[in-house]
Formats: C-alpha cells, sequence, structure tokens
C-alpha cells in the first residue's frame, strides 16, 4: 500500500474530541475503521524537514500529529523511549508500529527480521510497495520522519470530510483502497497473511520517493513489511526495546496527558503547563534535546547530547526554593532527570559537565508550571 506527502488543503475530520485516556478497548479495532481521516498534516512546521531533527518543535509537533489520533479513540499519548535518537528509521518504525498495537490491548509482533528487513529496504529503496511472498506491505514517501509517517497510515488513510485522500490507493473508484494501511498495521484479518502476530520487517532509503520535485516535499522513503512468523535472525526485539520504555508505556495505554502535544484545530497545543525547553546563559556549541512530562507532580526531563560528557546536573528554583532533581546517566548520550515540585512556576536549569576539567560550564534553562 502507498501513501504520500501532497500539498493539498487538508480537512478537519470530524472525530470527537476527548482529553482522557481510557481503556484500549474503547479504540477502533479492526476491522472497523475510523469515518474520517484527521486533518493534521497541516500542523508540522517547515523547518521539520529530517529524520535527524530531534529538535523541541520537530519531535513536539510530530508527537501531536500522532497524540491528535489518539486522543480522538480515547487512548493515552505516545510517550517515546529513552533511546528514540539513537535508533535507526527502522527501529523507530518498528517501535511505533509496535505502540500503536499495545495501546489498543493487540499483542506484540515478533523482533524485526533479517530476511524481512532486506525486502522493506528494498521496497523504500525503489519508493513503491515492498514485493514478496505472503507478505503485507507499506510504504510512504515525502515524509520528515517515522512518526509522521505512522501518524498517516493509522489517522490519515482514508478520505478528509472534502472527499480528499493521500492515500493514493483511497479515490472514489477504489474505496477498498482506504484505511489498508491502518488495517495491515493494526493486522485486519482480512489484510494479513499473519493472523494477529506477525514478524516485522523495516527499511528507510533517504532518496527512494521520486514524487518530491512535484509534490514540494523531500525524497525520503519508508516501507514496512509483515510475514508470517518463522525462524530466522532478528535483528531487533521488543524484549530488549521495552526497558527503555517509560513505565507508563510498559503497562500498556496508561500514560498521563498531562504535557503532551495535541493537534488541534486551532493548532497545536499543549495539556498541561509545560513550556518549551530554551537555551539560556551559555549556550551549548553541541547539539542538545529536552523533552519534559509530568507524573502527578513529578517533573520529568529526558536530556539527549551530542558529545559525550563528565555528567548533567539539574536544579529547578523557585525564589528561594531549590530542588536538585535526580539525574540518571542512561547512555553516553541520554539523561534522565526527576524531581517532586510543589506548585508554582519554577526554572529548571541544566548544566552539562564537559570531560575535562576546568573547561567552561554550558547550561540550558526551560520554565515549567505546576
Amino acid at each position: 500500500m502507498c501513501i504520500a506527502a501532497l500539498i493539498s488543503p487538508l480537512a478537519v475530520a470530524l472525530f470527537p474530541a476527548s482529553s482522557r485516556a481510557s481503556s484500549a478497548h474503547a479504540a477502533i479495532l479492526p476491522p472497523a475503521n475510523p469515518q474520517y481521516s484527521l486533518g493534521i498534516g497541516r500542523y508540522l512546521p517547515s523547518t521539520c524537514t529530517a529524520v535527524t531533527d530531534f529538535s523541541g518543535p520537530c519531535l513536539s509537533a510530530s508527537l501531536a500529529m500522532i497524540n491528535a489520533g489518539r486522543q480522538a479513540e480515547d487512548l493515552g499519548p505516545l510517550v517515546l523511549p529513552a533511546n528514540w535518537q539513537v535508533l535507526s528509521v527502522s527501529q523507530q518504525l518498528y517501535v511505533l508500529t509496535e505502540l500503536e498495537r499495545s495501546a489498543r490491548g493487540l499483542p506484540i509482533d515478533g523482533g524485526l527480521s533479517a530476511g524481512l528487513n532486506a525486502a522493506a529496504v528494498s521496497g523504500a529503496d525503489a519508493g513503491r510497495d515492498p514485493t514478496g511472498s505472503g507478505i503485507a506491505a507499506l510504504w510512504a514517501g515525502g515524509e520528515p520522519n517515522s512518526i509522521v509517517v505512522v501518524a498517516d497510515w493509522i489517522y490519515e488513510d482514508g478520505f478528509f470530510t472534502d472527499g480528499f485522500a493521500e492515500n493514493l490507493n483511497c479515490t472514489a473508484a477504489t474505496p477498498s483502497g482506504c484505511w489498508q494501511h491502518r488495517d495491515i498495521l493494526l493486522h485486519d484479518s482480512n489484510s494479513s497473511p499473519c493472523g494477529t502476530r506477525c514478524d516485522v520487517g523495516a527499511g528507510y532509503s533517504p532518496n527512494g520517493y521520486g514524487g518530491a520535485a512535484s509534490a514540494g516535499t523531500g525524497s525520503d522513503s519508508y516501507a514496512e513489511v509483515f510475514a508470517a512468523r518463522a525462524s530466522g535472525t532478528e535483528t531487533f526485539s521488543w524484549a530488549a526495546e521495552k526497558p527503555q520504555l517509560p513505565s507508563c508505556e510498559q503497562a500498556g495505554d496508561t500514560c498521563s496527558w498531562a504535557g503532551r502535544p495535541v493537534a488541534t484545530t486551532s493548532g497545536i497545543k499543549t495539556s498541561g503547563t509545560v513550556l518549551p525547553h530554551t537555551p539560556t546563559n551559555t549556550r551549548p556549541w553541541f547539539a542538545t534535546s529536552v523533552s519534559s512530562a509530568f507524573s502527578g507532580r513529578a517533573l520529568i526531563l529526558h536530556i539527549h547530547v551530542g558529545i559525550r560528557l563528565r555528567g548533567v546536573t539539574v536544579l529547578a528554583h523557585q525564589g528561594s526554593a531549590l530542588v536538585a532533581m535526580h539525574v540518571r546517566r542512561l547512555s553516553n548520550f541520554t539523561y534522565t532527570a526527576a524531581g517532586r515540585l510543589s506548585a508554582g512556576t519554577w526554572t529548571v536549569r541544566i548544566r552539562y559537565w564537559l570531560p575535562r576539567t576546568g573547561w567552561r560550564r554550558p547550561t540550558s534553562a526551560m520554565r515549567v508550571t505546576v
């Protein structure tokens, strides 16, 4: 199945709004599908143009798209794993697929298969649905990252309310092609060659999409395939990745909406009052990315840096009150910080400790209202 990013006036879908996360059984499950696609692509900033763009605005806008669909189906928000920025695009596609399935109470697929990966890469390189015996295949072109791709496959795969469709197989003449990406990813029994649990392959090409010139989008090309489970080389497993997920994603669809971005008819809104991360004082000369969330009154930060550091310290200030947040190193480039804050507006300062003693210590800051 193919879907390409096109310049078009997207209509606003008539999904009911909801701010609560409920049981996964409230979601729309195969073979049922939503009535309309969500008009969520309009909120992606033009600066979000590469799979390696892990900036706050790009990630926030991308998550807002997929969260709009989740909220429309009474699911909780998507929360990325701690190692998101070091995963390959293929691994990201797999993780997003399984998080969409687990949010609905569907079983987790087998891991990425070396043979199926090869089929998916071949499709991505060619800019079309992968081919092969006994597989169900997905393809997308011209999108800036894997989050937007999966958002399109799941929530923008049918007609918009104005009759337009991004799914190239969804037309007035071929309405059966609508929602087929979603059906394949969620394993509708009518679309799946492997029942409710499959082996998976995923592939990515930075220049496989040949329609970029006419569509005004990038050349990025993405593919995913599903097939009956069989013995073979597994290159990436859910069991290995699961510890990187926040506890609320490990426990199914239990993540809080507080602080999560959601695309709405009037733009991207944030549930809660967490404000964007903005550098201050000494601006780091290396890449940094900070995402934030609340669990009750506990502020959780996920910090990614572009160089190896001796460590990171995080202090929250409110007047004379000072909270030293607990920092944990997850890898050479990623950290988490957590601290319980009382009500009010706080300034949170992140200090980056460089490899050599005596070097200046850049900091960045964000403001948070509890």
